[in-house]
């Protein structure tokens, strides 16, 4: 396996985050190689941690052993199913296998489960175990390489089958075999079939079952329901209406929590809380601040998400409801009180004053900050970044990039009036102007994310300035800066690219730039209506259709 793992190219290289350029301080996107039009690269896709683990659970719902960690996926542009960094490594591989033996040791425990893991009645006799095998390799390589198996995959499969049964017995057989399939790279990345009679170059629809692998992995992080698979098999995922269709049941479906919160958690950066360098809060912060307290803040966030979605909600929606759904920790932060018959996880409404959407909460705020205070610099680059796509240049090499501290003797000063002095000079305001302009409307926010009105005793002042997008204005506060982005069209622009570089798992070409542009026009136009920009990208050209590479 690890020699063909090894043997896989990649058809693009390492990009840059695709954005809108704004003020100097940020940096233009590199210039991407001529293009074609008609659709992007599709390079050869390994299975993200995330979907792995997802299509574990969705292949085996009944089992759930201990396994060991996988390495992180590498993040290209805040996102970890990139394909072009999704290399193999040798402990990748060694997890890959210790997991493949642990399921399927699950899946063959006894008797009577490998009698139910294979479907045969009888597997008692050599006649009756042959056939018996025979249909195992068919059916169960069908359910894992999301596809049926081919007669050299069969032939291949049987030979090991055999060699397994004389070296131990029928039972042992199934239970190597199925996990030979867990490391084959059948199930761990995404193959695609094409013609074999077309030009490179040439562009074709995409083949049904990788069709079918691509709505499933996009939409619900996971492997193909039966339903389909089905609809691969009888050709039904060729036209825009058949594809729009299973879009729709899909994203209706449960299991698109996943991409809602996945993709979310990743271009905003909502799991930032949970990383030791980001998530511990001193306890001149907060006192009560503890491991348990970064769980729930990520919880927090995730609950928002795939329940406003889930519910029908909107992505202004995301930038504006009120809604929380909140834990003991969470209420505590917060400020605010459970139902008196709260459940672990009750839904409430925050103060309309205090907070709105995603970037009101501790999720987003209290992993942007200093350990002992906040930083509107690095709140106002990350909203910059993530929610406006701008590329900022990195500093001066002679940039003081400390916490700055009041003089001695100065007097008590706001964190804001200590940052206004830091980068008062005429060289910061180049970029500051808008760091801090985004930044300081956080303010009324400590590094905990708490609330707050005064700071070291004297009134917070969270006014901001938005500069370089098409919404420029003044605002007041967190809530009315959410307010103004949740109306920008640069802001659903940010988005939709998003999006899109998730779906496709790379950076778009500039022959894609007319799709990102039209799909956000569309994206805006509705609402921000999350489920139709989503069935708008698997209907797109770049999605249904691919060039032949290396035939």
């Amino acid at each position: 396996m690890s020699a063909l793992h090894r043997s896989k190219r990649f058809v693009i290289g390492l990009a840059a985050l695709a954005g809108i350029v704004g003020a100097s301080c940020y940096a233009a996107p590199e210039p991407k190689d001529a293009a074609p039009t008609g659709p992007g690269p599709a390079p050869l896709r390994r299975l993200s941690n995330t979907e792995y683990l997802n299509a574990l659970h969705d292949t085996f719902p009944a089992l759930a052993p201990v396994l060991p960690i996988l390495p992180a996926d590498a993040l290209v542009a805040g996102f970890e199913n990139a394909a072009e960094a999704q290399e193999p490594s040798d402990v990748r591989i060694a997890r890959y296998e210790a997991i493949a033996n642990l399921y399927a040791e699950g899946a063959t425990q006894d008797t009577a489960a490998v009698v139910a893991l294979t479907g045969c009645a009888d597997i008692t006799t050599a006649g009756t175990q042959s056939a018996c095998a025979s249909t195992f390799i068919d059916t169960m390589g069908a359910r894992l390489f999301r596809r049926p198996v081919s007669a050299a995959e069969h032939d291949r499969f049987t030979l090991r089958f055999q060699a397994f049964q004389a070296a131990v017995d029928f039972e042992g057989a199934v239970r190597l075999t199925l996990s030979a399939m867990l490391q084959s790279p059948q199930f761990l990345y995404r193959p695609e079939a094409v013609p074999r009679d077309r030009a490179n170059g040439a562009v074709v629809a995409v083949e049904a079952y990788a069709m079918a692998s691509r709505l499933s992995f996009f939409l619900w992080e996971s492997v193909p329901d039966q339903t389909l698979l089905d609809a691969a098999a009888k050709n039904e995922l060729s036209t825009v209406a058949q594809i729009r269709d299973q879009a729709t049941r899909m994203l209706a479906d449960d299991r698109a929590r996943r991409v809602f919160w996945s993709f979310h958690r990743q271009w905003l950066g909502l799991d930032r809380i949970l990383g030791d360098e980001h998530g511990v809060r001193t306890p001149e912060v907060d006192p009560s601040w503890s491991t348990a307290t970064q769980a729930s803040v990520s919880k927090e966030s995730q609950l928002f998400v795939e329940n406003v979605l889930m519910g029908g909600g909107s992505f202004r929606d995301l930038l504006l409801s009120r809604r929380a759904f909140l834990d003991t920790e969470m209420a505590r932060l917060y400020g605010v009180p459970l139902p008196t018959d709260a459940a672990p996880w009750s839904e409430v409404a925050l103060p309309e004053t205090e907070r709105a959407g995603l970037l009101t909460r501790a999720s987003f705020l209290a992993a942007l900050s200093h350990r002992g205070a906040t930083s509107p610099p690095i709140r106002g680059n990350s909203l910059q970044l993530r929610v406006l796509c701008k590329v900022p240049m990195s500093p001066p090499a002679n940039a003081d990039l400390s916490q700055p501290m009041a003089a001695p003797g100065s007097g008590p000063q706001t964190n804001r009036v200590l940052f206004e002095t830091r980068t008062a000079s005429s060289t910061c305001q180049t970029c500051h102007v808008n760091l801090n302009g985004f930044g300081f409307g956080f303010e009324s926010y400590d590094a905990a994310a708490h609330f707050q009105r005064m700071d070291n005793g004297i009134a917070v002042d969270a006014t901001g300035a938005i500069h370089g997008t098409d919404v420029n204005a003044k605002f007041d506060g967190a809530v009315d800066l959410s307010e103004r982005l949740s109306k920008s069209t640069d802001v659903h622009q940010c988005a939709t690219s998003q999006w899109v570089r998730y779906a496709f798992g790379r950076e778009t070409t500039d022959a894609e730039a007319k799709l990102v542009t039209d799909l956000s026009k569309s994206f805006f136009t509705s609402g921000g209506d999350v489920r139709a920009l989503l069935a708008d990208i698997v209907t797109a050209p770049s999605f249904r259709l691919r060039r032949v590479e290396e035939n």
